[in-house]
């Protein structure tokens, strides 16, 4: 089964580029951006077909008539779901790293010229790497939720730092699979749901606060 990557460019050509040189080794998910686009649909349409991982171009006001580019579709993308692997493919690297703060994302469009073949062999290896990464969080991030709320449920309880690690894993599942997915099923009856909105809610706001305090 191919990963299934959404490829958000305005240019038809990059579009069709972009599909030719990664088809085989992926499910490509084309999104173009013309003048009616805008950020949250965007991102909804990735969203809605379940991708595993995004790849972006930078320059995004060329020809998609559009008021932002790349760097910021790509900050609102990691509000939604700040784990999931983005890539930039563009050909403007330099005004891509002056505007991201990662620059280790960013990739040169040349690498699908035919002319690199080891070079783009190995970008898509680093993407499937990182999707597979991706997945790995999830999945340990659910069985160690899993094994606290066990150890919680038993006679030992939890000790004060097990109880932080709960509360952190929480709130990493919360942004790897928003709306419930993946926690334990003996958790997702509507009243023990609602506890643990209300849960991952105060988590997040005393980590919030905890930040402010060691920044000041």
């Amino acid at each position: 089964m191919k990963y299934k990557l959404a490829h958000i460019d305005e240019s038809d050509q990059a579009i069709s580029q972009f599909y030719h040189s990664f088809k085989s080794d992926f499910e490509i998910v084309k999104i173009k951006v013309d003048s009616e686009s805008d950020v949250p649909s965007l991102i909804s349409k990735a969203l809605e077909n379940e991708v595993d991982a995004v790849v972006v171009d930078y320059l995004l006001e060329e020809e998609g008539e559009v008021s932002f580019n790349g760097n910021i579709l790509f900050d609102e993308f990691k509000k939604v779901r700040p784990h999931i692997p983005i890539i930039m493919l563009t050909s403007h690297e330099p005004e891509a790293i002056d505007h991201m703060k990662n620059v280790h994302i960013i990739y040169s469009k040349d690498l699908m010229d035919g002319e690199s073949k080891e070079e783009l062999e190995l970008l898509k290896t680093k993407i499937k790497i990182s999707i597979s990464n991706y997945y790995k969080l999830i999945d340990d991030t659910r069985s160690r939720i899993e094994q606290l709320v066990k150890k919680r449920n038993g006679e030992e309880g939890l000790t004060m730092s097990e109880e932080e690690d709960l509360s952190k894993n929480f709130v990493i599942m919360d942004e790897l699979e928003p709306q419930s997915k993946g926690i334990p099923s003996h958790l997702t009856i509507p009243q023990e749901i609602t506890k643990l909105t209300d849960f991952v809610s105060q988590t997040r706001q005393i980590l919030e606060e905890l930040r402010k305090a060691n920044n000041k």
